[in-house]
């Protein structure tokens, strides 16, 4: 007989993970072999470009990429991040100092408190917002406090409003836009007051910038571009959106050097860094794969035209699709609860979508689609609604 071991406190504290829940559920559709449309998950149907899975190939086969990567990642990618930061938002950084590759995206965001917060401090979070934000906040034993993304404020926090007791205990706060799962574009005013307000109060800003080229009318900043940001902010980016390698795992930290220097020191003693064919193929994507992005910016953007009309046209309304591949809208009328409006989605309908609820407490009310699918399959996800 096997005994039971306790989970440590900090996984009893995480709810179930969104994403994995919903993963399970299309494991069981699968099972009993029922065909589905997944609208669940942001990992994009559409291929990474040709050229970086030549280049990450040729790049395998030499053998200084068959040992552990440096830590600080390959000089090569970093130059190519430099130049990319400047290309696209005039942003200066010091590829030395100020740009450390990732795992993805996702793994610095969730280890960056790690380095920086402790138990006592708060960590304040969008809600509704990513998942993984909340669990960086537990894992690392500090408190979290959520900021609500309302739909009358344009989903933009209200800094004011966090109170008193928690902006003087608060150590970092995640930002991000072009927004998950509100497809909202922050304009720069309000990326000065965010950056006025950590300034002010001694607060770090981790902007979580993964969708910043896939946009539509609006094209989103770096925070970077805003005057004082590099003494508080660090800003993180994903080649898992820009160029669909979601199962690459590539993605990097940028901003303040003591900040990113604080992350590097932390994963120094988690992981050996990423794979340096991986970051080959990064570096070429930086460097040449300007037209891929322009290209996969019009295939979302039809995709969105499409899904947006037939939702109008289902009687959908508070319809939100700024940028990302998201469409973020209020539940159909009879309809209050998102985890029950999803379940129907699944049970009757066949399409796995997200509920808002799994994005935090001001997520509910609506419901996440995304648009990582062909035209095809959406055509006839909007039939069956």
């Amino acid at each position: 007989m096997s005994r039971s071991f306790e989970l440590a406190d900090r996984l009893k504290k995480l709810p179930p993970y969104l994403f994995a829940e919903i993963d399970r559920a299309k494991t069981e559709l699968r099972r009993k072999k029922i065909s589905f449309i997944d609208l669940s998950i942001g990992d994009p149907d559409i291929p990474a470009p040709k050229a970086v899975l030549k280049k990450i190939f040729e790049a395998s086969a030499v053998k200084s990429n068959q040992k552990y990567a440096l830590d600080a990642g390959k000089a090569s990618l970093r130059a190519a991040i430099q130049k990319w930061m400047k290309k696209r938002f005039s942003v200066n950084l010091d590829p030395g100092s100020e740009i450390l590759p990732l795992i993805g995206s996702k793994e610095g965001l969730v280890h960056f408190p790690l380095a920086f917060a402790g138990a006592g401090d708060y960590v304040l979070i969008p809600s509704p917002g990513y998942p993984g934000y909340r669990a960086a906040a537990l894992f690392a034993g500090a408190r979290v406090h959520e900021m609500p993304l309302l739909e009358k404020n344009a989903f933009l926090p209200e800094l004011k409003k966090i109170p008193v007791s928690v902006r003087n205990k608060a150590k970092i706060m995640y930002l991000n836009y072009p927004n998950n799962p509100t497809t909202a574009v922050a304009p720069k005013s309000f990326l000065e007051e965010a950056v006025r307000f950590c300034s002010k109060h001694g607060i770090i800003l981790a902007y979580d910038n993964a969708y910043s080229e896939i946009f539509f009318e609006k094209k989103p900043m770096s925070v970077l571009q805003i005057k004082g940001a590099k003494e508080v902010a660090v800003e993180f980016h994903s080649f898992s959106k820009t160029f669909c390698m979601t199962g690459f795992r590539l993605g990097w930290a940028c901003g303040s050097a003591h900040l990113v220097g604080g992350l590097l020191k932390l994963k120094t003693n988690i992981d050996s860094g990423v794979w340096g064919a991986i970051q080959e193929g990064g570096a070429h994507a930086l460097d040449k794969e300007w037209k891929y992005t322009d290209s996969l910016r019009k295939q979302f953007a039809a995709r969105r035209n499409l899904f947006v009309a037939g939702l109008k046209k289902k009687g959908f309304d508070g319809i939100h699709a700024d940028s990302a591949f998201y469409v973020w809208a209020r539940l159909p009328r009879g309809y209050s609860s998102s985890i029950e409006y999803a379940a129907h989605l699944l049970k009757d309908k066949n399409i796995v979508a997200t509920p808002g609820l799994g994005f935090g407490t001001h997520g509910e009310g609506f419901i996440r689609f995304a648009l990582t699918t062909g035209t095809a399959e959406l055509k006839k996800a909007l039939q069956k609604l």
